[in-house]
C-alpha cells in the first residue's frame, strides 16, 4: 500500500480505497477518513468529548480550506477557534453562536490560508489515547491551527465581535 500525503495539512497516511472524496476541501480522501474516525470517537465518548467535537471541525476545517470553498466554511471555522481558545467556550456555545450568525444570511470574507507546516493535525488526534489524552490533542490542534491563522486574528475578532455584542448563548 502507498503513502499519500494530505495537501491542507501535509499529513502523510497510507492510502485508502474506501475513504471518502474529500469535496471541496484541500484535503486527501485518507485525512478526511481520519478526521471521520476521530469525529466517531468523539461520539462514543460524550461526557468527556462533546465539549471539543467542535473544535475537531473548526481545526481540521481551517486546516485543509480548499480554493473553491465557500467563504462561510473558513469564516465559521476561524471564528470557533477564536471563540474557543482565546474567549473560552465550549463546542456548544461555539455551535449556537454559528447558528445565531448563520441567520440573517451574511456575506462572509475569503481567508486565505497561512503557508506553514502545520505543527499538529488530525492525526495527532487520531493517535492520543483514551478520551482525556484525546481531549487534550483537541486543545492543543485548536490551539496551534489558531496560533498559525495569526495573520488574520485582527480581522476575526474584528468580524466577530460586532456581530455577537448582542448574543446570549443558550441557558446563560
Amino acid at each position: 500500500m502507498s503513502d499519500t500525503t494530505c495537501p491542507g495539512c501535509g499529513t502523510r497516511l497510507a492510502d485508502r480505497s474506501d475513504a471518502p472524496d474529500p469535496g471541496p476541501r484541500r484535503a486527501s480522501p485518507a485525512c478526511l477518513a481520519l478526521a471521520a474516525e476521530v469525529a466517531a470517537r468523539e461520539f462514543e465518548h460524550p461526557a468527556i468529548l462533546a465539549r471539543w467535537h467542535q473544535m475537531t471541525v473548526d481545526a481540521y476545517a481551517a486546516q485543509h480550506v480548499g480554493p473553491d470553498a465557500p467563504s462561510i466554511g473558513p469564516a465559521f471555522a476561524l471564528i470557533g477557534l477564536y471563540l474557543a481558545v482565546e474567549r473560552g467556550l465550549g463546542g456548544p456555545q461555539v455551535r449556537d453562536a454559528h447558528h445565531f450568525l448563520a441567520t440573517p444570511k451574511r456575506e462572509w470574507p475569503r481567508f486565505e490560508p497561512p503557508l506553514t507546516a502545520w505543527p499538529v493535525t488530525v492525526r495527532d488526534v487520531a493517535a492520543a489515547g483514551g478520551p482525556e489524552a484525546h481531549a487534550q490533542a483537541v486543545q492543543r490542534w485548536g490551539a496551534s491551527v489558531w496560533e498559525a491563522w495569526r495573520a488574520a486574528h485582527d480581522e476575526v475578532r474584528g468580524l466577530t465581535d460586532p456581530l455577537l455584542a448582542d448574543w446570549r448563548p443558550r441557558g446563560s
